[in-house]
């Protein structure tokens, strides 16, 4: 009888540890600055600027890295939206402040070298029917790719 009381002792412990781990997980991912991008390499990270909102703004960056946080294309302005599927990812930007969106970028996901995170297959475009007609010449749709926007949190995405 004593050590089926000390098994369930031993049990109600791990338990509880499991649970409060997990909950520090959970709330270390709510209040992360940076999210991976499905399963590319890319992530959006929180960046230093400001909205005229006073919220943060994010960017696109390739890959975290010991040394300096993350590496990165600098592409102008931020993204809004982000598309990619298995070949390419690509950011619809905006400045900021509005809410147009002023860039339209497209990375071959196969032209990133893994080493160093130098991209070489990015395409940038200021009109939207270039970025339409590229679109069109590489036989790419939005509506086939997955997409989220550039919130942070992931719970975000959950509430209405």
């Amino acid at each position: 009888m004593a050590i089926k009381k000390m098994n369930k002792k031993k049990f109600i412990i791990i338990f509880l540890s499991t649970i409060l781990v997990l909950l520090f997980l959970g709330f270390y991912d709510y209040s992360s600055y940076s999210r991976k991008i499905g399963d590319t390499r890319f992530y959006l990270v929180e960046t230093m600027a400001i909205s005229k909102d006073g919220k943060p703004l994010v960017g696109l960056y390739y890959k975290p890295t010991s040394e300096s946080g993350f590496i990165g294309e600098k592409t102008p302005g931020f993204p809004k939206k982000i598309y990619w599927n298995n070949k390419f990812l690509i950011a619809k930007n905006y400045d900021g402040n509005h809410p147009e969106i002023t860039s339209y970028i497209i990375i071959n996901l196969d032209s990133v070298d893994s080493s160093n995170g130098e991209l070489n297959g990015v395409k940038r475009f200021t009109l939207k029917s270039d970025y339409y007609t590229f679109l069109h010449q590489i036989n790419v749709s939005e509506q086939t790719m997955s997409q989220t926007d550039n919130n942070l949190a992931w719970w975000k995405h959950f509430i209405p």
